[in-house]
């Protein structure tokens, strides 16, 4: 009851306040404290479900409410953000993905301390690095990623910047099943168990309007993953009338704890992306993308070559998540065109991709199948979507719908402990009203 009152008093609060945080740049005085947020509702279904030992339809109605606030002493910056995520219309048959409850929670909680050429931050945050594959907030997904650690940020020279962190990742809480299902509000605790860390730098103003990233991520596990992740991102980014492209590869080693002892590991993701910007109405671009993520061809052997994402994205290469979410970045290839069209308020993208598994005989981890025989195939299948986002005015309050549907390759099918039926249709509508 506690914490139901609280989130009634801070939406109240947002609400009354908000007008307050939009004040212009050229005020005489501008206030020391800001105020910012978003709130969002989402229905969404899906037909058929296709995860093991699955069968029927589902539907779920999420709700988000996310108040963030501000104050600059000068020296300092201490910042806050409230985060109250819930779903409703599920049962005991229902798919609840991870990450749809987090109900009256503190998402942040940081100090930050600007200085000329950077700034560092201490606390509980949330953090999106590079391209966001390996480190990102999740922005779709109902319960952003948040870490509890350090970060730095700094411009040692032009054209370059460095980002440090060392942190540890917060559980989102609660996940067992009656909680969620009642939307039971639990404290998130960080796992200081493991530990999460990375130093990326990034360089611009190349030759051709190219842009070029190099990093290193690290997880280490207690009694668990042990984990160095190298990688390497090249692109220039999209602009009228011009060819734009992507290339990212990522190397993994370390160790892996297993039944049988502690294995090795030797695993790698690419993304490559190719695409041009027409200068036409509806500002149209044409692209392809292919995404490789490596699986683990030999159960039997001491190696362990699954690609682990860590907390990295998932919608921006895999298309819409929710109950129709199908691909993490591992075990996984897909390639397929897409078209992008922006027009004033309203921004449209179709795209389809065909998906198979790096190995036949390692998993499907979303769907929860394995064939360890390989005799399934290796096709998950053909993946159709489209979505639209409207804004009904302009910042105060979008619009957006999406359809997607699965052409179920033999492995979806024939997979032991695949479910029967057709291939699985979803639909969401979303409002969110940004302040």
């Amino acid at each position: 009851m506690k914490r139901l009152a609280l989130t009634t008093i801070l939406s109240a609060a947002a609400v009354s306040v908000a007008p307050a945080a939009f004040a212009q740049p050229g005020d005489a005085q501008a206030s020391p404290f800001t105020l910012s947020g978003s709130a969002r509702i989402r229905y969404e279904s899906i037909s058929q479900l296709f995860r093991a030992g699955a069968n029927g339809s589902d539907q779920m109605l999420s709700s988000r409410v996310r108040i963030k606030a501000e104050y600059d002493s000068g020296p300092m910056v201490f910042g806050g953000e409230f985060l109250d995520a819930r779903a409703w219309l599920t049962d005991s048959g229902s798919v609840i993905p991870a990450g749809s409850v987090n109900a009256a929670e503190l998402l942040q909680a940081y100090v930050r301390v600007p200085f000329e050429g950077g700034e560092f931050q201490a606390g509980r945050f949330v953090m999106n690095v590079g391209s966001g594959r390996l480190a990102t907030e999740q922005g779709f997904r109902n319960t952003p990623n948040n870490f509890e650690g350090v970060r730095g940020r700094f411009a040692p020279a032009g054209n370059w910047t460095l980002e440090a962190f060392f942190t540890a990742p917060v559980r989102i809480a609660p996940n067992d099943r009656n909680a969620l299902e009642n939307n039971t509000a639990q404290l998130d605790e960080a796992e200081w168990g493991t530990h999460f860390w990375g130093v990326h730098a990034t360089r611009g103003g190349l030759r051709g309007n190219l842009r070029a990233e190099a990093y290193v991520f690290g997880l280490n596990e207690e009694n668990g993953a042990d984990l160095i992740t190298p990688g390497f991102r090249l692109l220039r980014p999209r602009a009228k009338g011009a060819y734009d492209f992507e290339i990212e590869l990522m190397g993994q080693f370390g160790e892996q704890p297993s039944a049988g002892g502690t294995l090795d590991v030797r695993a790698w993701s690419a993304h490559a992306a190719l695409g041009y910007s027409f200068d036409a109405p509806w500002n149209p671009r044409l692209s392809g993308q292919l995404v490789y993520a490596s699986g683990d061809d030999n159960p039997a052997d001491a190696k362990w070559n699954r690609f682990n994402p860590l907390f990295g994205q998932r919608r921006g290469d895999f298309g819409t998540t929710g109950l129709a979410f199908m691909h993490f970045r591992e075990n996984l290839v897909a390639f397929g065109p897409r078209l992008d069209l922006r027009e004033g308020p309203a921004a449209i993208t179709l795209q389809l991709q065909e998906s198979r598994l790096a190995s036949s005989t390692d998993r499907w981890r979303v769907a929860n199948l394995r064939d360890v025989s390989g005799q399934s195939g290796d096709r998950i299948g053909t993946l159709a979507e489209a979505r639209m986002t409207y804004w009904l005015s302009p910042d105060r309050l979008q619009l957006e719908t999406g359809a997607m549907v699965l052409f179920r390759g033999d492995f979806a099918r024939n997979a032991p402990g695949a479910p029967a039926g057709d291939n699985p249709v979803y639909g969401y509508v979303m409002l969110t009203a940004p302040f």
